[in-house]
């Protein structure tokens, strides 16, 4: 081969790997593709992983209060083994001025903007805070929040403000963080979905909620026809001894 052959030779080789880089880091990371439930034993167990990542991005104009945060850390304190711990990593992110977003809208903005991935010793959660509903909401229901992923959550936090702190109405820190901690819950496989059930309690007709009116897993939880029953009490719904019993014999607390 003569020189001018092994210099172009050499040039289509850098194209070449320059070309598949580029393409590699431009793919979404594949651990958080998979279905809501699929990480559970991950999640509340220590068998692989001994601590916990939570990414908060939230849309400006609406960030979630620490107060919402430390009630989702004493809530999954109690139930995940993470002796390492549960550690939150916040920031902000530009709002994008939509009024409602589709499933499809928020899995694209992930994709751009999360950076916290499961790794080592250490999985990761995340959490996006939106300016905006639900593109499924009706006219009688709106939705508050969705679990979307095996890691992934969205909170209509704009749906959220404007159905609380006014009179009659919960707290904006009681709802956000029965909302936050209802689809973790989903995320730990909550119900029957990922963590089978010790005993039946699956409310069927309404998916993959508990049956027990009174529960965190309850299906009007995620959404406004559950407002009346928050008023009057001072932190969320607990879970109930049925769903603790499944979180627990799939590695909880």
């Amino acid at each position: 081969m003569n020189l001018k052959c092994a210099a172009v030779l050499i040039c289509l080789l850098i194209f070449a790997t320059s070309a598949c880089n580029d393409d590699d880091t431009a793919q979404p990371n594949t651990s958080t593709l998979q279905p809501v439930g699929a990480s559970s034993h991950d999640f509340l167990s220590d068998e692989n992983y001994e601590s916990l990542n939570i990414e908060i991005q939230y849309m400006t104009g609406y960030e979630p209060s620490s107060a919402v945060l430390n009630s989702l850390e004493s809530f999954l304190s109690t139930i995940l083994n993470k002796p390492a711990g549960i550690v939150f990593i916040k920031n902000e992110i530009v709002a994008e001025g939509k009024t409602t977003y589709s499933a499809a809208d928020i899995r694209a903005l992930e994709q751009i903007k999360r950076t916290q991935y499961t790794s080592n010793k250490n999985i990761a959660a995340y959490f996006i805070f939106l300016d905006g509903g639900y593109s499924e909401d009706s006219s009688s229901s709106k939705v508050l929040g969705i679990a979307y992923q095996n890691s992934s959550m969205a909170i209509f936090q704009k749906t959220i403000e404007s159905l609380s702190g006014g009179i009659g109405q919960p707290s904006t820190n009681l709802l956000s963080s029965t909302v936050t901690q209802h689809e973790f819950g989903h995320i730990l496989g909550l119900v029957n979905n990922g963590t089978d059930m010790v005993a039946q309690h699956q409310d069927v007709p309404h998916g993959k909620h508990c049956d027990d009116a009174d529960c965190l897993m309850y299906w009007t939880v995620e959404n406004s026809n559950n407002l009346a029953d928050l008023l009057g009490m001072s932190s969320p719904p607990s879970l109930d001894t049925n769903c603790l019993a499944d979180l627990k014999a799939n590695g909880g607390k």
